[in-house]
């Protein structure tokens, strides 16, 4: 194992599967169960009204979420990756999803028709021209 920088204060330590040092590590558990106590009592937060009410980093709670770490019939919003409106679950919204949807649809249909006129043009054959200008 190697040596790495902390990503929370910057400090040097061995490598390990948390990918934090120790100290920070133990602070992470601690507002794991902060976060926890006030889900537990509120049932439904976004991430900014955890971060007020605990203190905790709202980058350290999106950190937990995404691993995990809350189990329970919590419900937490917090903000979709495209345009900032609170969603429960996902990366995006449903106006974003549709929206990203529609434009792949519309690739695919671009290129779909691209393949077909290739095939068309192999079909019909080559096409020859006479570029000499002194006639």
């Amino acid at each position: 194992m190697g040596l790495k920088n902390c990503p929370e204060c910057g400090r040097v330590f061995v490598e390990n599967p948390a990918g934090m040092c120790p100290a920070c590590l133990e602070q992470e558990e601690r507002d794991e169960i902060k976060v926890v106590d006030f889900l537990r009592d509120s049932g439904k937060a976004s991430i900014e009204e955890i971060h007020l009410a605990t203190g905790v980093k709202e980058k350290t709670i999106l950190r937990m979420m995404k691993k995990g770490r809350f189990i329970g019939d919590f419900v937490i919003s917090y903000p979709c990756e495209t345009c900032g409106t609170l969603i429960t679950e996902g990366r995006v919204c449903l106006a974003c999803s549709k929206n990203i949807t529609s434009q792949l649809r519309n690739e695919a249909a671009q290129d779909a028709e691209t393949v077909a006129k290739i095939e068309e043009f192999k079909k019909v054959g080559r096409m020859y021209t006479n570029l000499n200008k002194n006639k």
